[in-house]
C-alpha cells in the first residue's frame, strides 16, 4: 500500500503545471529582456540577449528553464497558464543543479551556457541566515534589521538577471580574459600606500560620475588616473593584471546593472510588475538604486563598507573591483569614448582605455598627484590606513594562533615531493595573505590534492598553505589517534578531515599530527 507521503512526493515530482519558484521572477526577466534582448541594446552596444537561456532554481525543489533550445533529460514542458515572451518554459522537480541558496551565476545546461538566478525565497532564506546571529546578539536593533531585510527591492533582482546574462555573452566573446585568482595569495591587502590611493580613486570616480560637464568629468578622471598610477607603482604586475581582469569580468557586469537602471528610469513598467511586493515603479526608484551603486562603490573602495566581515583579506580586495570596474565604464561613457567592443575584442583593459580617452599629459598627471598628496584628505587617509595595517597584523596573528589553539592540528608535509604542487578548491573571497610564502583559506570547507593524496574538511575551518616549508596545516575538531611510523591507507578519517590514498610517515607532537608524504 502506497503511503500518502509517497503519493504527495510523486505528484510533486510529476507535476509541471505548478511553479515552486516565484512566478513574478518571470515578469522581472521579461522586463529586463525588453531592454537587453534586442538588436538595439541600449545597455551594451552589440549585445543581444535573445538567445540566452535562463535557469531559475529553488534548491532541491524545482528548476525552471526558459528559452533553452534543447533541455536536458528531466526537464518537461511547463503546462500551466503562464507564458514568457523570452521563450518556452520547462520544469524539472526534485534535485537541482545547485543545492545551495543564492547561487546567481552561469553554468552549462545541456552543453549550453545558461544564466542562473536563485528563487526569491532562496535569496530571502540566505538573508535570514546572514542576519540571524545579529538579531540574537543585538536585540535593540533587531526590529529595524528584520524590517530592512523583510521585503527586497525587485529592481535589485532585475539587475541580477542582466548581470548574469552579460556573463554568458562575455564568456563567449572573450573567454581568455578571465582573472588568475592565484594572484590574491600575494596581494598586499594591508599596504598603506595601496589603500590610501584606492580611497582617492573612489573619491575621484564618484566626483567624475556626478560632474556637471564632460570637462569636469575629465578633470576628475585625470586625478583618478594619477591616483591609480601611484597606487599601482606598489603592486606587482601580477596583481595589477588581476585587478584589470576582475574589473573586466565582474566590473563590466556591474556596469551593465548601472546602465540597465539608467534605461529603466525612462520606461513605463508593465502592469504585471505592480503585482510584486515592494515595487514602486521605475523612475525615481531606479535612479535611487543606481545612486546606491555609486555609494557602494565609494564605500567598498575606501573600506567603510565590509564584505563577509573581512576587513583584512581578499573579500574587500576582490569585491571592490566589481564597483571600480562599473565606475570606470561609466566614466568612459561620460568622456564619450567608444569602448565597448574594443574591450571585448582586444587586450585593452578599462584602465588603458580610460588613459587613452583622457589623453592626459605628464604635467597634468604630476600636478594632480602633487595636489592630492598635499591635501588634508590624503593626510587623514594615511593615518586611517596605518591603523588598518596595524589592526590587520594583529588579526593575522590571531588567525595563526587558531591552529595551535584548535583541539587538534594536521600538517601535510610534502617537502619530499619536490615535483608536486598542491591543488586546492577555495573561494577567492576567503583568501588571507600572511606573507609572500603563507596563505590562509577560509569561508568554505576546503578540499584539495597533493600528488595522489586527497583531503576534504567536513566543515569550514581555516587552512594554511606554507609554500616555503611545503606544508599544509589543517585544524582538527579533536585529537587524532594515529600510530607512529609508516602509513599506507586507502581512506583515513580524522576528526573533521577525511583523507584518501594516504602514503607517508606519521609523527606526533602533542596534539599536532605531522604526515610526511612519500
Amino acid at each position: 500500500m502506497t503511503s500518502l507521503a509517497a503519493i504527495s512526493a510523486l505528484l510533486v515530482t510529476q507535476s509541471t503545471a505548478s511553479l515552486e519558484i516565484d512566478p513574478l521572477l518571470l515578469v522581472q526577466a521579461a522586463e529586463v529582456w525588453s531592454v537587453i534582448g534586442r538588436e538595439a541594446n541600449s545597455v551594451w552596444p552589440g549585445w543581444d540577449a535573445r538567445k540566452t537561456p535562463i535557469l531559475i532554481y529553488f534548491p532541491d525543489k524545482q528548476e525552471v528553464l526558459i528559452n533553452h533550445p534543447k533541455p536536458p533529460e528531466g526537464f518537461l514542458p511547463y503546462t500551466g497558464p503562464l507564458r514568457s515572451p523570452i521563450g518556452k518554459i520547462f520544469v524539472r522537480n526534485g534535485k537541482t543543479t545547485f543545492s545551495l541558496d543564492g547561487q546567481n551565476t552561469t553554468t552549462n545546461i545541456g552543453g549550453i551556457r545558461t544564466l542562473v538566478v536563485a528563487d526569491t525565497l532562496s535569496t530571502r532564506r540566505q538573508t535570514v541566515e546572514s542576519i540571524a546571529s545579529r538579531v540574537v546578539s543585538e536585540p535593540a536593533t533587531a526590529p529595524k534589521l528584520i524590517a530592512d531585510n523583510l521585503v527586497g527591492n525587485p529592481i535589485d533582482s532585475m539587475t541580477v538577471f542582466a548581470h548574469e546574462a552579460f556573463h554568458v555573452y562575455q564568456e563567449r566573446i572573450a573567454p581568455k580574459k578571465a582573472a588568475n585568482e592565484g594572484a590574491l595569495q600575494r596581494y598586499p591587502s594591508l599596504s598603506v600606500a595601496n589603500n590610501v590611493w584606492l580611497s582617492v580613486e573612489a573619491d575621484e570616480l564618484a566626483d567624475a560620475l556626478a560632474a556637471e560637464s564632460p570637462a569636469k568629468a575629465r578633470a576628475s578622471g585625470i586625478r583618478w588616473l594619477a591616483a591609480r598610477q601611484a597606487r599601482r607603482a606598489v603592486l606587482a604586475k601580477e596583481q595589477s593584471d588581476y585587478e584589470d581582469a576582475v574589473e573586466f569580468s565582474e566590473g563590466t557586469a556591474k556596469y551593465v546593472e548601472y546602465r540597465l537602471l539608467e534605461q529603466l528610469a525612462k520606461r513605463k513598467p508593465s502592469r504585471e510588475m505592480w503585482l510584486i511586493q515592494g515595487f514602486r515603479g521605475y523612475g525615481a526608484q531606479a535612479d535611487l538604486t543606481r545612486a546606491g551603486l555609486v555609494r557602494k562603490m565609494r564605500g567598498f573602495m575606501n573600506g567603510s563598507l565590509g564584505v563577509n566581515g573581512d576587513l583584512y583579506g581578499a573579500s574587500p580586495v576582490r569585491f571592490r573591483l566589481y564597483y571600480s570596474g562599473m565606475a570606470i565604464g561609466a566614466l568612459l561613457d561620460r568622456l564619450g569614448a567608444q569602448w565597448h567592443s574594443k574591450l571585448l575584442t582586444s587586450t585593452e583593459s578599462l584602465t588603458t582605455l580610460t588613459q587613452q580617452a583622457l589623453r592626459a599629459s605628464d604635467r597634468e598627471l604630476a600636478e594632480a598627484r602633487s595636489a592630492i598628496e598635499a591635501s588634508a584628505r590624503y593626510a587623514t587617509l594615511v593615518q586611517e590606513k596605518e591603523k588598518l595595517q596595524a589592526d590587520g597584523q594583529k588579526h593575522i596573528a590571531a588567525e595563526l594562533r587558531r591552529f595551535t589553539d584548535a583541539p587538534g592540528e594536521l600538517i601535510l608535509d610534502y617537502s619530499a615531493l619536490p615535483a608536486v604542487t598542491p591543488g586546492l578548491t577555495y573561494t577567492p573571497f576567503g583568501v588571507l595573505c600572511i606573507d609572500e610564502n603563507r596563505t590562509i583559506y577560509r569561508l568554505i570547507p576546503m578540499q584539495g590534492t597533493i600528488g595522489e593524496l586527497k583531503f576534504r574538511e567536513d566543515s569550514a575551518r581555516p587552512v594554511l598553505l606554507d609554500t616555503l616549508n611545503r606544508r599544509i596545516h589543517l585544524q582538527l575538531t579533536g585529537k587524532a589517534e594515529l600510530a607512529l611510523g609508516a602509513i599506507l591507507e586507502k581512506e583515513l578519517r580524522l576528526p573533521g578531515v577525511t583523507l584518501s590514498d594516504v602514503r607517508g610517515e606519521v609523527s606526533i607532537e602533542g596534539k599536532r599530527v605531522i604526515l610526511r608524504l612519500k
